[in-house]
């Protein structure tokens, strides 16, 4: 698109598109200050103000990566709560006065370090694990940034990380203090327990309208609805312009003719092979015996043996020895470099010399050969239409684009004109709330629909460039803000979290009572018999013990034990029920018993936590010595 403006700023109309320009950037000043009153700041770091447009693509980037992890436990309820909102402001805040230290402290990384860390993150891999220019294009831009925000990005994060790793250095920990706790890990206890359930209580939980109105009025916020809203948006899409674009055979032929290397494909072997596997750090007898072998394979095989019946036989190559050490067709750069070299040397049916590669020695013979070369263009007709469409519609994108974007901004208030103008049509959405709309098209466009401007001033948004070359801008066409229910739309949900409260309340009360019990020395047996819940014992449990349900496991070994007596303790468990538990004869392992494995287990563990500990500190003192102001009422 700029290469567009370019071209167009030849001759005499330069002068006039200059003057109209100083005009624009003219009025634009004077907008910029109406626009900058109307800006919402949640907060300022060092008179740099954090707008609530980005706390919102922040608040959505953890809330994406929470769904992500949660799966099916994710709740979006949570989503609402203030300390969720506190939690992503305090992250772009630390963000802030992390970058300002790097800054003051002139931490420089080296392009080279930033283009090996992108070239190494999985995302822009291909399938065969190899850095994608094409990927990385797609998903920078599926990110919402451009190529240069996200290196500018990825410079920044480098730059800390660097500092983290300065700051977490000096933490340590002994051999001795490792021992210790390692023994401690190991130690056993003999553990006992009961669940008392839900059920056993259930009689006596009574609720009533007022219990009822007493507790919504205290969680009013847990039944607060998410804000929904429902727009009218534009797309323009190199993908359907190029649908619209007409051909001819002329037009086809003249592309093909243009752009031969689309339509030249490499020549592609498919051999068999035998591999008799050696290290590359074999010592020489192993390596003569390896070779000793190999020859012997070849020599059998040029006797006339048939090739594929002896790689059943004799190749160590798992992947293909059932096959008869059948590859497949493969093009240059697939294989071992001394592999492929010797393969593509041979002439059909024609077996290798020994070759040494990084897994042993290999003979190959060559089965089949694809010749590669420029592919004649009725057998390509179909692949070159598709390439031509694809060409040119991105052309037409890129003219259209900035029409698009021009339109969108000379009527803020209406898509109809720039709709009319291109030949597109809008469309419509459901309500929806800001992760559906992520879902639907990106963060960015999500922030956007939230933004003030846009829901609350029924203005266009800005056109914001999606993945695979779409340009959409969206305006609001009807917003429920996030409200909290009267008591009669949820009062099923109330009741039903009033009787759990009860529950829980009966259950811990009972369980304290069956406690006091036991130290006044009733046993087991008396205790629970005519009650509808049984025992369990787990004689010598350690932590790792998987009997035992994970939450009585933590207590049971959080608990103080007296020596040559039991203690006691009780917890909830789950929603509603509750367990008492016994925990006696604790066995701790001398010094001594712990291998030595264990102890640096241990100790990578803990010198672990402390970094993170090292850094949690540093980064508060950072910010504490900063000049912060959080306007946590914009939120």
């Amino acid at each position: 698109m700029l290469q567009t403006i370019r071209d167009r700023t030849q001759g005499l109309i330069v002068a006039v598109i200059i003057g109209l320009i100083s005009l624009t950037f003219i009025l634009w000043g004077v907008e910029s200050y109406i626009n900058a009153a109307r800006r919402v700041i949640v907060a300022k770091v060092d008179g740099d103000d954090i707008p609530l447009e980005e706390f919102q693509r922040e608040l959505q980037r953890f809330r994406r990566q929470a769904e992500n992890m949660l799966g099916d436990n994710f709740n979006p309820a949570e989503w609402d709560k203030p300390e969720i909102k506190q939690k992503a402001l305090d992250e772009i805040i630390n963000d802030k006065v992390l970058g300002q230290l790097v800054d003051d402290a002139r931490l420089r990384v080296p392009d080279a370090l930033v283009a090996r860390q992108i070239r190494e993150i999985a995302a822009f891999h291909d399938d065969k694990g190899e850095f994608s220019r094409a990927l990385y294009d797609q998903r920078v831009s599926a990110l919402g940034y451009s190529q240069a925000g996200f290196e500018h990005q990825m410079r920044a994060d480098i730059a800390k990380s660097q500092l983290r790793n300065g700051v977490a250095a000096s933490e340590f920990v002994t051999r001795e203090e490792a021992q210790r706790i390692a023994a401690l890990r190991k130690q056993q206890r003999d553990i006992g327990y009961a669940v008392i359930p839900a059920a056993e209580v259930d009689a006596q939980v009574k609720v009533n309208d007022d219990d009822i109105a007493k507790w919504y009025e205290a969680h009013k916020e847990d039944y607060r609805t998410q804000a929904h809203a429902s727009v009218e948006y534009l797309e323009l899409s190199a993908a359907a312009l190029a649908a619209k674009v007409s051909v001819d055979e002329g037009k086809l032929k003249a592309y093909y003719d243009a752009n031969p290397a689309q339509f030249t494909i490499a020549e592609e072997r498919n051999v068999n092979h035998i591999l008799v596997q050696v290290p590359q750090s074999a010592d020489e007898k192993a390596v003569a015996a390896a070779e000793a072998r190999i020859k012997d394979a070849l020599a059998r095989a040029r006797a006339g043996e048939d090739f594929e019946k002896l790689a059943r036989e004799l190749s160590d190559d798992v992947g293909s020895k059932a096959e008869g050490g059948a590859t497949g067709f493969f093009a240059r750069g697939a294989m071992a470099p001394e592999f492929e070299e010797a393969a593509f040397k041979l002439k059909v049916g024609e077996i290798s010399e020994p070759v040494r590669s990084q897994f042993g020695f290999h003979i190959i013979r060559c089965k089949e050969i694809k010749a590669g070369g420029l592919q004649p263009f009725e057998a390509q007709k179909a692949q070159v239409e598709a390439a031509y469409r694809a060409a040119e519609g991105q052309k037409l994108y890129l003219e259209q684009a900035e029409q698009f974007s021009n339109l969108v901004y000379e009527h803020p208030d209406s898509l109809s004109v720039a709709a009319e103008a291109l030949g597109l049509a809008t469309s419509k959405t459901e309500a929806l709330t800001a992760d559906e709309l992520a879902l639907k098209f990106t963060d960015k466009v999500s922030a956007a629909v939230f933004s003030p401007e846009v829901l609350s001033e029924g203005m266009n948004s800005e056109p914001i460039e999606l993945p695979d070359s779409r340009l959409v801008a969206v305006r609001v066409l009807d917003h429920q803000p996030a409200t909290i229910p009267q008591l009669a739309e949820v009062k099923p949900k109330v009741e039903a979290a009033v009787r759990d409260a009860r529950r829980r309340e009966l259950t811990a009360a009972l369980g304290q009572q069956l406690i006091e019990k036991l130290k006044a020395g009733e046993t087991v047996t008396d205790l629970v018999k005519g009650h509808g819940f049984g025992w369990e014992n787990e004689p010598g449990a350690t932590r790792e013990t998987g009997k035992i349900n994970r939450a009585v496991l933590r207590a049971a070994f959080s608990l103080e034990v007296p020596a040559g007596e039991p203690a006691y303790t009780g917890i909830p468990i789950g929603n509603t029920d509750y367990a008492v538990i016994r925990v006696a004869n604790v066995t701790v392992p001398a010094d001594g018993d712990i291998a030595r494995e264990d102890s640096s287990a241990v100790m990578r563990d803990l010198v672990q936590a402390r970094m993170a500990a090292a850094w949690t500190d540093f980064v508060a003192a950072v910010r504490a010595a900063g000049d912060v102001e959080v306007l946590s009422k914009n939120l």
